[in-house]
């Protein structure tokens, strides 16, 4: 065995290393192999210059003999000789060392793999050297039959931690510090080691046999090797992909990048080493794209993990996660947490993956984003962190109509669209603006397959597809059908309900183009108080808005919302209004006077609270950004104070004999058979009711039309009128009908 082992020797000084630059990271490698093998003849020295005149050496790594366990219980770290000849050997070992450094001096454009990975991982020496000693088995095969032997079982084809000890260190001292490297908790064992079964031993950690993770074996021996995307809950944007341009947000867009650069400069440990970036706000605002621009401008890969399928999909999330952040450290990736909105749940489950998202972040040397529907806060587990939230608001009407316009260039549509309007009644994302754009044209398409042009109906129908809301949960949906025509007021009040119609029509030019938002930090929306008996038209002129403005309309009958109970209806109304922000729709607020009444001396503490829950509609009111209507049938109840606080009060008074006419005549469809007997005025002039009666009259007199096949004439009228009016207590006389007595 020494005749050998001399052999070795002379190989070993035989052929020194040439002092030339590393062609390639394999030139590198092959030195390394070389290296290892002096480690493991000097080993197989001190293995075979201890004493022994065992007869059964023959069997060595098969049984165990007394003399072998006496030669055991011996210090080798006291045999002098030995002590001797270690320092030799290690000599020898640094001057190759030297030479190794020198090499890689000549070649700095030179790419080594495992340098990358120790510098990534920030690994110490030792712990370099204990990689390279298991991606020598994936080098040259010749290593699994060494490691056998030196291991006393043949069987052992990849080192123990007892064997990596032996060939790293010298004395004690070493084997005790380089042992933590191999603790669950290590990078070590955390990124570069398999952890199933096969890698790890019932016995102590010196017999734990230690193998690299595949995908550390991939990366060490083809770097360009890309990223795996092979999991759901996570995927890889290269720098190369072609994006979409920044329409909005391009001020973030350059402060991020700014930021970015000055914190890779000017530090000793600069502070992209801890830094995250916390992008917050609604959905389709593109903190996506934005993160994809920050990587493309710093040529860096993005790793974008989805946080609900890795929290829903994967019980064993630890693994997963320690898998993204490995990823991302080894092709210095930025790493983009969507959805973390889920993190800010209370419960266990989700509390374990952030605890775990916490320690990996804390480990992290590279540029962090989580992405959310509302702003991150950091907790003490992340004070190691650097944290800048930045808030992605919905674009101001100009960006809005930049964005229609931008995205409406592709499409079809059947008259020309002002999209300042669809900006001012649609607070959309961009992402929502395009949706629906997308949405609008399939409607087209299902209308007319073979000439596209999308309609206004089509695009508003699928602007309110893209909306998620609960309104109806408090409220009811009402479908505006009525028409201008049918809106019997004085002209003044009918010219009020115009106005109000125009200040959504044109809130972009006046808020807008005119600079009057920069004025307005609260009550930008539209308040309308229709104030009037019941019956007068207020539902009526309220759809008439909805249908005219083709916005959506939900009623809420306040005495409802209300509550005897402190802080319920609060609560109730604090839901609408949440709920509200998200629909782009007009609230119609029905019997107000269940709240609105005049704000009373405070008597008791009812009386107080009363007051209270009025004060906190009008704030809700005036922080709404849409449109609100208020319906009462007292206007003399109401504060003048609050009615100070509206945009609009319009009045709905009880109609008189030419109004009565012409809300008569307006209730009989063009399709209804009418009788030439009908004498509107007459029945405007004696019947004192309003519209909502008359509505009933008309509807009845047509079912008995209908019953006894005939057009409907003024006996039907005058008998529905009869029950119409016995349901408030009131009776029609003979004088009251004249002529039409007998009917």
């Amino acid at each position: 065995m020494s005749k050998n082992l001399s052999d070795i020797d002379k190989r070993s000084e035989s052929s020194p290393i040439s002092l030339v630059g590393y062609s390639s990271y394999w030139d590198y490698y092959m030195d390394s192999l070389k290296k290892l093998d002096m480690m493991v003849q000097f080993q197989m020295n001190r293995m075979h210059n201890i004493p022994s005149d065992n007869p059964l050496d023959q069997f060595r790594g098969l049984l165990v003999t007394e003399d072998e366990v006496i030669s055991l219980l011996q210090d080798k770290d006291e045999i002098s000789d030995l002590q001797v000849m270690w320092d030799e050997e290690n000599a020898q070992l640094l001057s190759f060392e030297a030479n190794i450094r020198q090499r890689l001096e000549l070649s700095p454009s030179i790419q080594i793999p495992l340098k990358q990975a120790v510098m990534r991982f920030n690994l110490t020496p030792q712990e370099e050297q204990c990689v390279f000693l298991c991606l020598a088995v994936e080098l040259d095969r010749k290593y699994e039959k060494i490691y056998g032997y030196l291991q006393d079982d043949v069987t052992c084809k990849y080192p123990s931690v007892d064997l990596i000890l032996n060939l790293l260190c010298h004395n004690k001292e070493e084997k005790l510090q380089i042992r933590q490297s191999f603790a669950a908790s290590s990078k070590l064992s955390k990124y570069f080691l398999r952890k199933d079964e096969e890698s790890s031993s019932k016995g102590s950690l010196l017999t734990k046999i230690i193998r690299l993770d595949e995908r550390m074996i991939a990366y060490l021996i083809n770097p360009s090797e890309s990223l795996q995307t092979s999991a759901s809950y996570y995927q890889i944007y290269e720098p190369v992909e072609v994006l979409e341009n920044l329409l909005i947000g391009q001020d973030i867009h350059n402060k991020l990048i700014n930021f970015a650069a000055s914190s890779f400069e000017g530090s000793e440990e600069p502070l992209h080493n801890r830094l995250t970036f916390n992008l917050w706000g609604n959905s389709g605002m593109g903190k996506k794209l934005q993160v994809k621009h920050f990587c493309q401008h710093l040529d860096k890969k993005l790793i974008i993990v989805d946080l609900r399928v890795l929290r829903e999909k994967t019980q064993e999330y630890a693994v997963p996660l320690e898998h993204i952040f490995r990823e991302a450290t080894l092709h210095d990736a930025v790493i983009a947490f969507q959805h973390y909105e889920i993190m800010f749940e209370e419960d266990e489950a989700t509390r374990r993956v952030q605890s775990k998202i916490n320690l990996e972040m804390n480990d992290f040397n590279g540029i962090l984003f989580s992405l959310s529907s509302k702003p991150w806060k950091p907790n003490e587990h992340n004070r190691q962190q650097i944290f800048i939230s930045i808030e992605l608001s919905i674009p101001e009407d100009e960006e809005r109509i930049q964005l229609w316009r931008a995205f409406g260039n592709k499409y079809t549509f059947e008259a020309g669209f002002d999209w300042g309007v669809m900006a001012s009644k649609f607070k959309f994302s961009p992402g929502q603006i395009k949706q629906s754009l997308v949405t609008a044209d399939y409607y087209a398409k299902w209308r007319n397959h073979e000439e596209i042009s999308i309609s206004s109906e089509e695009l508003h129908k699928a602007c309110y597809d893209q909306v998620q809301h609960k309104l109806e949960s408090k409220a009811t949906h009402i479908k505006p059908k009525r028409l201008w025509d049918e809106v019997i007021l004085p002209p003044e009040q009918k010219e009020l309900l115009r106005n109000a119609c125009n200040q959504v029509k044109f809130r972009h030019i006046v808020y807008g183009e005119w600079g009057f938002e920069k004025k307005l930090s609260y009550g930008k929306g539209v308040s309308i108080l229709f104030a009037g008996p019941p019956g007068t038209g207020k539902t009526m002129s309220a759809e008439v808005v909805a249908k005219e403005l083709m916005l959506e309309i939900y009623k809420i009958d306040l005495s409802q919302v209300i509550s005897k109970y402190i802080g319920e209806t609060e609560k109730n109304l604090h839901e609408i209004f949440h709920e509200a922000q998200f629909s782009n729709a007009i609230l119609f607020f029905d019997e107000a006077d269940a709240l609105f009444g005049k704000r009373s001396e405070v008597k008791d503490s009812h009386d107080k609270y009363a007051n209270i829950e009025t004060a906190y509609l009008l704030q809700k009111i005036e922080e709404y950004a849409g449109i609100t209507i208020l319906a009462t049938n007292f206007s003399q109840n109401i504060d003048d104070a609050f009615m100070r606080r509206l945009n609009y009060v319009i009045k709905f008074p009880f109609p008189d004999a030419e109004y009565r006419e012409k809300i008569w005549r307006s209730m009989f469809p063009t399709e209804a058979p009418q009788n030439e007997d009908i004498d509107f005025k007459f029945i405007a002039q004696k019947f004192e009711i309003a519209g909502g009666n008359i509505k009933n009259i008309v509807v009845s007199a047509a079912f008995l039309a209908a019953v006894s096949n005939q057009s409907i004439g003024m006996n039907h009228i005058i008998q529905a009128a009869r029950h119409e009016l016995k349901k408030s207590g009131k009776l029609l006389l003979k004088e009251d009908l004249g002529e039409y007595d007998m009917m």
